[in-house]
């Protein structure tokens, strides 16, 4: 003799929580227990347990129970997540470093695209990366620098440099008047330093004509390379422009070649 036995679902063994007038029905998750529950949403342990009689052990609560949480769940809206890139999920094998050789971009732009990662060392599969709009290819001896703001309001830049003229372009947006900053600054200027000399070559910064940005362009005869000059500030100077930055510096950049 044969006996057909039907498995039942246990979720559908779960005695229904009471009506929840007022409050949302909430769907246990793996992990979930009445206090965590009640602290996510705002509600004491005691006011979760009230309103559900139906939990005869308030400690023992099973993934897709349903309870009643005695208010309204309303959820945070989603975090701005890769607005200008592409989701990309891990695999077996892969790291930030191997991710971002596929894709064509810096290691750099790829950890700075994913602040979520608290370790950029250890990525597990299926976790959810941020990859940026990929890095354009340079010409020969053409460095680039993203300049980031240091100050309220400033929007950003960017600089290219030719290692070999040497040559700066920059551009920067947001900057205020300079004399909004502090009476005394008329000007901004781009520096381009060397820390290992702890030199500075200048360019003075002019409007383009389009509102909140401006732009400079300088060659430098007086060098021979702009090798060994790493990094780029933008501050806000004085008319008389001195040999070195002394005024506020609102933007910077690591050069990157």
């Amino acid at each position: 003799m044969y006996y057909n036995y039907k498995r039942q679902n246990p979720v559908n063994n779960f005695p229904p929580p009471p009506p929840c007038i007022g409050g949302t029905i909430y769907t246990v998750r793996p992990g979930d227990t009445m206090f965590r529950i009640a602290n996510e949403y705002g509600i004491s342990l005691q006011q979760l347990i009230e309103a559900n009689p139906q939990v005869q052990n308030p400690n023992i609560i099973t993934p897709g129970q349903k309870i009643c949480v005695p208010s309204k769940i309303v959820p945070p809206p989603p975090p701005e997540f890769c607005t200008d890139g592409t989701i990309y999920i891990v695999q077996q094998g892969d790291s930030m470093f191997t991710i971002a050789r596929r894709f064509g971009v810096t290691l750099q732009r790829l950890i700075a695209a994913n602040p979520q990662v608290a370790d950029p060392n250890v990525i597990e599969v299926g976790q959810q990366i941020c990859i940026p709009i990929p890095d354009l290819p340079l010409p020969e001896n053409i460095c680039k620098a993203e300049l980031r703001p240091l100050r309220e309001g400033v929007l950003g830049g960017t600089a290219f440099i030719n290692e070999a003229t040497p040559t700066l372009w920059i551009t920067t947006f947001g900057l205020p008047a300079p004399a909004e900053i502090d009476s005394c600054y008329c000007v901004y200027v781009a520096w381009v330093y060397n820390p290992v000399a702890d030199a500075y070559v200048k360019t003075k910064l002019q409007p383009t004509g389009l509102s909140g940005i401006e732009g400079g362009y300088s060659t430098f005869p007086s060098l021979i390379t702009f090798e060994g000059y790493k990094e780029i500030i933008v501050t806000a100077e004085p008319r008389n422009i001195p040999a070195r930055p002394s005024g506020e510096v609102v933007l910077s950049g690591v050069i990157i070649c």
